[in-house]
C-alpha cells in the first residue's frame, strides 16, 4: 500500500523531519546522454538503444526511513512529483519488499533539484538510490542479481544509477550497462525551460532511421583524453523529434548560443533540458549567469562529470 502525502513546496519544511537510526540519506545524481541512438524496435514494444550515460553532480537528496507498521509513505519538495504508486521510488520499495519479505513501513523523503521530466533521469535516480538505501537498512539485503533484475523492471535508466561509474555504455533498452573509463571530465551548462516532456510521447513520435553515428568513436576519444574530439562526436537521435513536438526547445538552444556564447547545445535524453559542454568552470558559470539574466524563469545549472 502506498500512502500519498501532500507535497511540500519549500525544502526547509522537509528539514523539520527528524530521523532515527533506521534512516539513510543519500544523493541521487542526475545523468546526461552524451550519445543516444535508436537502432531498432524490440518485440516487447521498447526501442533498441545505444547510449552513453554520464553521471553529473547535480543531485536530489533521498532519505529512506523505516518505521513500525506497514505501507509506503512519500513526501516530496516538488509539487509536480506524484506521491503515490506511480512514483518510481514507491515502486522500488514495493518490489524490494516483495523480494526481501520485509514487513516494516518505509517513508521516502525526496528533496528535488533535478528538473522533473527533463531528460536528466531524476525519477530513475531516485528509484535506484532508494534501492541502495534499502540495501543498507535491510537486515537481509537481497542479492546483486535480484537488485539488478528489480532495477531493470522499474525503468531503462535505473540500472545505470545503481553503479558508481562516471560513464557507461547502455544497450538494449539502455539497461545493459558497460563501464566506460576515461580521464575526461566535462563542465556542463544545463538549461531547463520549465515544462516537462514525457519520454513516451517522444518515442511514439520518433521515426526509425539509420543515423550512421558510431558511439565507438566517441568512446575512443574519451579514453584517449581527447575532449575536443569527443565534443564533436556528441549525438542525440531524438533531438529532431523533440524539437518538432516542442518548438520552444529551439528557443532554448538559440539562447544558449547567443547569450551564453556556447556553440553546440544539445537536448539531453528526451528533453526538455538542453545541455552545452564548456571548456572550464569559469566559462560554464559565466554562461549560466548570462542565461539566467536573459531567461530568469528557466532553471539553469552548472554541473560537472561526477566521479
Amino acid at each position: 500500500m502506498v500512502v500519498a502525502v501532500v507535497n511540500r513546496s519549500a525544502l526547509n519544511r522537509l528539514q523539520e523531519d527528524s530521523f532515527g537510526v533506521n534512516a539513510v540519506t543519500l544523493p541521487a545524481y542526475a545523468k546526461v546522454n552524451l550519445f543516444l541512438d535508436v537502432v531498432g524496435k524490440r518485440p516487447d514494444g521498447y526501442h533498441e538503444l545505444v547510449t552513453l550515460f554520464e553521471r553529473v553532480d547535480l543531485a536530489d537528496e533521498v532519505t529512506v526511513e523505516i518505521f513500525p507498521g506497514d505501507g509506503t509513505e512519500i513526501r516530496c519538495s516538488d509539487p509536480q512529483v506524484p506521491c503515490d504508486r506511480t512514483n518510481l521510488a514507491a515502486r522500488a520499495v514495493e518490489g524490494y519488499r516483495a523480494i526481501a519479505g520485509w514487513p516494516s513501513g518505509v517513508r521516502i523523503i525526496l528533496k528535488k533539484q533535478i528538473p522533473v521530466a527533463g531528460g536528466l533521469g531524476g525519477g530513475s535516480s531516485n528509484a535506484a538510490t532508494t534501492l541502495l538505501a534499502l540495501q543498507r537498512l535491510s537486515p537481509r539485503p537481497i542479492s546483486q542479481q535480484e537488485l539488478l533484475h528489480l532495477a531493470k523492471g522499474l525503468g531503462a535508466d535505473v540500472p545505470f544509477f545503481l553503479t558508481e561509474e562516471a560513464r557507461a555504455l547502455g544497450r538494449g533498452r539502455g539497461d545493459e550497462c558497460e563501464p566506460v573509463v576515461s580521464p575526461v571530465r566535462f563542465w556542463h551548462l544545463l538549461a531547463a525551460p520549465g515544462f516537462p516532456i514525457p519520454t513516451k510521447a517522444v518515442y511514439q513520435a520518433y521515426s526509425l532511421t539509420a543515423s550512421g553515428a558510431d558511439v565507438r568513436l566517441l568512446i575512443r576519444a574519451l579514453r584517449d583524453n581527447d575532449a575536443s574530439k569527443a565534443f564533436d562526436l556528441l549525438f542525440n537521435a531524438l533531438e529532431p523529434t523533440v524539437e518538432r513536438l516542442y518548438p520552444a526547445i529551439r528557443h532554448v538552444k538559440e539562447a544558449i548560443r547567443s547569450v551564453g556564447g556556447l556553440p553546440r547545445p544539445m537536448v539531453s535524453g528526451s528533453g526538455s533540458t538542453v545541455m552545452a559542454l564548456c571548456g572550464s568552470q569559469a566559462q560554464a558559470q559565466a554562461a549560466a549567469q548570462a542565461l539566467k539574466a536573459h531567461q530568469p524563469e528557466w532553471q539553469v545549472f552548472v554541473a560537472q562529470t561526477r566521479e
